[in-house]
């Protein structure tokens, strides 16, 4: 199976050596690339790059993975770095595209059994937990120009995902 995402920085330098810079997004925040020997493309973006002035180098395959591709891999891979990649990825989508992702991701979550989980698969619940940011009850839809009631329950779908999120915590947790 392709690695979809290198997150480790050290892995991200190594792997840049062997890809050639193909462009830069308007924006300034995207570095294009492509492997001249197996001519996959590659983008290096920043996650985060709110809190880290930065953000957090990550290079991530293209095409991009669908949404539902992304829970699965999350879910799925042996890989750390295309757990954590997809996990960003999930959040960053949901920020900047709108693409919600809470529902989907917390059926797939509580599907695990917890109860006999592998340090590994504690570890992945954890990663994908706290960088898709599906623990913080933060409402994340826009509130101009609607009804309290309409933001309110915006404001419920956060906090009930974030509450059945800490809950997989302490269920892995014991």
């Amino acid at each position: 199976m392709h690695q979809f995402f290198i997150c480790n920085q050290g892995e991200v330098e190594v792997k840049l050596k062997s890809l050639a810079k193909t462009g830069t997004s308007i924006d300034g925040w995207t570095d294009y690339y492509v492997d001249n020997n197996s001519r996959e493309e590659w983008h290096l973006t920043r996650y985060d790059s709110e809190f880290h002035g930065v953000g957090i180098p990550v290079l991530k395959r293209i095409p991009e993975p669908a949404l539902d591709e992304l829970i699965d891999i999350a879910m799925t891979s042996a890989e750390i770095n295309d757990i954590i990649g997809a996990s960003l990825e999930l959040s960053e989508r949901e920020k900047y595209k709108k693409e919600d992702f809470r529902v989907k991701l917390l059926n797939r979550l509580l599907q695990v059994d917890t109860t006999n989980l592998t340090d590994f698969e504690k570890e992945r619940l954890k990663i994908i937990i706290y960088e898709s940011d599906l623990y913080d009850a933060t409402n994340r839809r826009n509130i101009v120009g609607k009804h309290y009631t309409e933001i309110e329950s915006d404001a419920d779908y956060y906090s009930r995902a974030a509450q059945i999120a800490k809950s997989i915590l302490e269920n892995i947790a014991k």
